[in-house]
């Protein structure tokens, strides 16, 4: 496992708190071994419990891929508990953020709907500042409780990943998996 700052990151993935190099483990088995990546690369972030990858493979088809192998057993990912495609690293500011986002609005159709959702670490920026300026590039329809698409913005210190995605099917989540199961 490296620290870089390459910021060209294409998968955040969460774990335990201080569980980062188990969590590097199970991901080398799933991504590299199981699904063939033998490009892919994992670098720790300065927040316990997250890591930034980047593989080569699609990171929405490395979700989908993991999602059939969790739904045959939840219980073999122990430390790698929940997984982000991310379509697009810039340096953690608004503006940066709104480019990338009007980059990728093109994913939401004209009658859709949306909305931000933003999740920072190691930043004092403003989450309802972040929505705003985000929000504002888009021109579509805004729907905070049954959005068609979510505009993910995961700031991670000097970094940001920005994903325009459908959460609950483009996310991997281990432990709403396991929850979902009783």
């Amino acid at each position: 496992m490296r620290r870089s700052y390459l910021h060209d990151y294409n998968l955040l993935v969460a774990c335990p708190r201080e569980r980062e190099r188990a969590a590097t483990s199970e991901l080398r088995y799933f991504i590299g071994d199981l699904l063939g990546d033998t490009s892919f690369q994992i670098s720790r972030t300065h927040v316990s419990g997250l890591l930034a990858c980047r593989t080569s493979i699609d990171p929405f088809a490395v979700v989908e891929r993991l999602r059939g192998f969790a739904d045959e057993n939840p219980y073999q990912f122990r430390f790698a508990i929940k997984f982000t495609p991310l379509e697009m690293c810039v340096d953690s500011s608004i503006d940066a953020m709104a480019e990338s986002a009007r980059a990728l609005m093109e994913k939401i159709g004209e009658d859709e709907s949306f909305r931000v959702s933003v999740k920072k670490r190691h930043t004092e920026l403003d989450s309802m500042e972040i929505v705003r300026g985000v929000a504002a590039v888009i021109p579509k329809r805004v729907d905070l409780d049954n959005p068609d698409w979510t505009v993910l913005v995961e700031v991670v210190g000097e970094w940001t990943g920005i994903s325009v995605l459908r959460e609950s099917a483009d996310v991997l989540s281990i432990m709403k998996m396991r929850d979902d199961m009783y």
